[in-house]
């Protein structure tokens, strides 16, 4: 869970410390190529005043151990030097809560239980995962072009919507994307433009 959260604040260019008493691999390499700082420490033998130093300059602090007092402790320890907090198992003391995301090329979703089930938020993503065609991914990426295209040859905001619910509606155009051929769909796309 660890390291699926530090991939997380990764795509949004964040500076990660990682304190662990042991890494998974995939944190090791991206330590290795200094993407995040590892600390190794067993944190449950640390004093109040060791945890207050290692988040002393955070803006943000997740507690993620297996062990709920140690959490308290790091949320007590955030708190006092008024650094947001969220603790994975319990979301009555956290500031904030960190959704399941998944993503398809552009997409993302966010799926959350409000912290009351992490085990529910990571089924019911992987249902989501399963359910997303690729076909929908693409039209998502058409309709990012077709869209740029309309808004400089149809000024009516009411035509220009219906246009774009054409194309995802077009079954041509469905059987393009299922196949996996955007170019030929984005060319279909231009073409019923032109009759605007």
């Amino acid at each position: 869970m660890g390291e699926r959260k530090v991939r997380k604040f990764l795509e949004t260019n964040s500076k990660v410390t990682v304190v662990s008493k042991g890494f998974t691999d995939g944190l090791k390499q991206l330590g290795q190529r200094g993407k995040v700082k590892l600390i190794e420490v067993d944190i449950s033998a640390e004093s109040s005043s060791f945890i207050s130093s290692l988040i002393s300059n955070s803006d943000i602090v997740v507690a993620a151990t297996n062990d709920q007092k140690i959490n308290e402790k790091i949320a007590i320890e955030a708190r006092k030097r008024k650094i947001l907090v969220c603790v994975v198992d319990n979301p009555s003391i956290s500031d904030f809560y960190l959704p399941a995301t998944t993503r398809f090329g552009k997409i993302q979703i966010a799926i959350s239980t409000g912290g009351r089930s992490p085990v529910m938020a990571r089924i019911l993503r992987k249902k989501l995962e399963e359910a997303v065609t690729r076909e929908e991914i693409l039209q998502v990426e058409l309709q990012d072009y077709a869209r740029k295209l309309a808004k400089t040859h149809i000024l009516d905001k009411k035509v220009r919507r219906t246009f774009l619910y054409q194309l995802i509606h077009n079954s041509e155009i469905k059987h393009l994307l299922k196949k996996g051929n955007f170019e030929e769909a984005k060319d279909l796309a231009k073409q019923i433009l032109e009759h605007y």
